[in-house]
């Protein structure tokens, strides 16, 4: 008896008719939203780190993309601002740059963070300086 159970098991199992027991039954189904879905968390330092290899490869609109959505995430985060501020200077937004600059410093400043306030206030200098915004060079800051 039990190898016939067995038998219309299997075949109910390939027929899909569905009279396998539970435990069987609960196996064979599609995935669950649980199994199937992956969630993938992502953080402003993330976004920061897009932004800095977008910057680096001069692709100023997505380097500004993606400092935004660090900000947007988490507004005192001082690279965000450092990051969109030289984006916008290297397309010529001199005086939205200059904001994002002065925003980076406070940020910087607040949070006890001497190297990135000198660093802001070093593009802060270049800009104001009568030389082209696009000779925005990062300072030696060793000691």
């Amino acid at each position: 008896m039990k190898g016939i159970y067995n038998i219309v098991t299997v075949l109910a199992i390939s027929l899909g008719i569905g009279i396998a027991p539970p435990a069987l039954a609960e196996n064979l189904s599609e995935p669950s939203v649980r199994e199937s879905q992956s969630v993938i968390e992502v953080d402003s330092y993330d976004f920061v780190v897009l932004a800095e290899g977008a910057l680096e490869v001069g692709d100023y609109q997505n380097a500004i993309f993606h400092a935004n959505r660090a900000i947007d995430i988490e507004p005192g985060l001082g690279n965000a601002y450092l990051i969109r501020g030289q984006a916008r200077a290297y397309q010529g937004e001199i005086q939205v740059a200059i904001a994002d600059l002065e925003k980076a410093a406070q940020v910087y400043r607040q949070n006890n963070n001497q190297v990135g306030y000198l660093l802001a206030q070093q593009y802060l200098r270049d800009l104001n300086a009568p030389s082209s915004p696009q000779a925005l060079t990062l300072p030696d800051l060793t000691p």
